[in-house]
């Protein structure tokens, strides 16, 4: 087991939330980690799709495993199997911690779930740590992006409002230190995007990608138009 102190870890990332000049942004290969909505569950390719548009001289490798949990993702982590394709990664695109809730809520229904959501949480942000550490060990300029959770709930259903702030409490979780955070709550608000559930459907994945490229953008990118070559 790693022991992942804050300080230590982050003492040598770039620090891109408070960048004040614009950068332009050249991306040619981007990694999409982790469960079935990084893998784009249902549709044909999820949010690749609209990454493809807008870097489309981008290598574009999808590692999105469906039911994956943090945990499972550390493991992954700590085997190297993704070694080479992050070590190249100029963008990393991380969505997990989804899995981890709905587990338990379907082991313990929603009184279960509030009993255990602060060991939950804790085990969360411990194995976010990790996954941190091990993407700026692969690669230490990468571009570190993760979504944070949305509640897809429609507000009839019985466990709206609780899921709305445990949502939110789940949420504070995430990120550290160049690490940036896209923001996807607001998708929540629209109940035309959703294929099931928890799942987008493309238009779902289309505000997401959108939600991505504002955050990029708002944090000091500068996201350049590209154009396929025509023959």
């Amino acid at each position: 087991m790693i022991n992942i102190r804050s300080s230590a870890l982050f003492g040598r990332a770039p620090f891109f939330a408070t960048k004040k000049v614009e950068t332009a942004l050249r991306i040619d290969n981007i990694v999409i980690l982790s469960d079935s909505v990084a893998y784009g569950y249902g549709t044909e390719g999820g949010i690749a799709n609209y990454l493809k548009e807008t870097f489309p001289s981008s290598h574009i490798t999808n590692l999105g495993i469906n039911g994956l949990t943090s945990s499972g993702l550390v493991q992954k982590m700590r085997t190297d199997s993704w070694l080479i394709p992050l070590q190249q990664a100029d963008l990393v695109l991380l969505n997990i911690g989804g899995n981890d809730l709905l587990r338990g809520f379907r082991n313990g229904g929603a009184k279960g779930l509030i009993r255990q959501f602060s060991i939950l949480k804790r085990i969360y942000r411990q194995n976010l740590l990790e996954i941190y550490w091990h993407l700026r060990e692969a690669n230490q300029r990468v571009i570190i992006v993760q979504n944070n959770l949305y509640n897809s709930m429609k507000k009839e259903e019985q466990y709206f409002g609780f899921t709305n702030l445990l949502f939110r409490l789940w949420n504070t979780a995430i990120g550290e230190k160049g690490i940036i955070v896209s923001k996807t709550e607001t998708m929540g608000k629209n109940p035309s995007i959703w294929l099931d559930s928890i799942h987008p459907n493309d238009e779902g994945y289309k505000l997401m990608h959108k939600l991505l490229i504002q955050t990029l953008s708002t944090t000091g990118f500068s996201i350049q138009s590209e154009k396929k070559s025509e023959l």
